[in-house]
């Protein structure tokens, strides 16, 4: 990462080859281009109705008509890698953008 911010202070343009980076470091990179970067709380509710509340800082308004709302969900290194917010809604169906 200390590499690719290295690069970004000169006058001449850059090309970032993502397959060539480490995941973590583009998660870095990207999150640093847009500040300051509004966080969204996403609800969602849960087998045996457990309510579950997450930051999210990858969400988006993309459209007034139809009315649309995207939260990107990253994926665990661990277990299956499904984050809780992702298993409710594959059970539910619903979120709440907060």
């Amino acid at each position: 990462m200390e590499r690719l911010l290295g690069e970004l202070g000169s006058k001449e343009s850059m090309t970032i080859y993502p397959e060539r980076e480490q995941p973590r470091d583009i998660y870095k990179l990207m999150t640093g281009m847009v500040v300051p970067r509004p966080i969204a709380w996403v609800s969602t509710v849960g087998e045996g109705g457990i309510y579950n509340l997450a930051p999210f800082s990858f969400f988006n308004a993309l459209s007034a008509d139809p009315p649309v709302v995207c939260i990107s969900i990253a994926r665990r290194p661990r277990n299956d890698g499904r984050k809780d917010t992702l298993r409710n809604l594959e059970f539910t169906g619903d979120f709440v953008v907060n």
